[in-house]
């Protein structure tokens, strides 16, 4: 099992575990994510010390869009197509790219430049410890910087570690050979 989840995902059918990335994971992001960014924001302007953390989250909310964008417009749902292929026990023609290998290929890659940004923000923050002298407003933010942290590298688990490795011996089963 996942070290930062009670949750036993490795058990999981693949399209919940996709249903859960997009409904948990992505509505998440991008409900918390703004507004974490608004509360940096405000905290950016009173203390400098806040203002390259301010920076790095932003650049990983634009970052992450784009990363979103692509797993709901391209690799989910030929992987939905993959699932069902192998379920009914049909074949499937190869995806548009070639396999799911390109994709996700680059899916990987995004995840290890957002851990490296992560972990700069963890450090930037002293793995986000408040100031004994701070206020609300910033005790609060470091706890949702911790917990959005936390969320991302459980979807990056996910994704690296479960999905794509069960897809890519899926696709090998059910895409017919061009």
């Amino acid at each position: 099992m996942n070290k930062t989840s009670r949750l036993a995902f490795e058990q999981w059918p693949l399209d919940l575990l996709i249903d859960y990335a997009l409904k948990v994971h992505h509505r998440t992001i991008r409900k918390e994510g703004p507004e974490t960014l608004q509360l940096l924001d405000r905290l950016a302007n009173r203390y400098s010390s806040m203002k390259p953390v301010y920076e790095a989250f932003a650049e990983t909310l634009e970052a992450i869009e784009n990363h979103l964008m692509k797993e709901e417009n391209v690799l989910f749902p030929y992987l939905y197509e993959l699932f069902e292929a192998h379920e009914t026990r049909q074949s499937l023609p190869p995806m548009h790219c070639g396999t799911i290998a390109n994709p996700i290929g680059v899916m990987m890659m995004e995840h290890d430049d957002e851990t490296e940004r992560q972990n700069r923000i963890a450090a930037l923050t002293n793995n986000y410890t408040a100031a004994p002298d701070s206020d609300d407003d910033c005790r609060r933010v470091m706890e949702r910087l911790k917990e959005f942290r936390e969320a991302l590298l459980e979807h990056i688990y996910i994704e690296n570690n479960i999905l794509f490795t069960r897809f890519r011996d899926i696709e090998a089963q059910v895409v017919e050979e061009m």
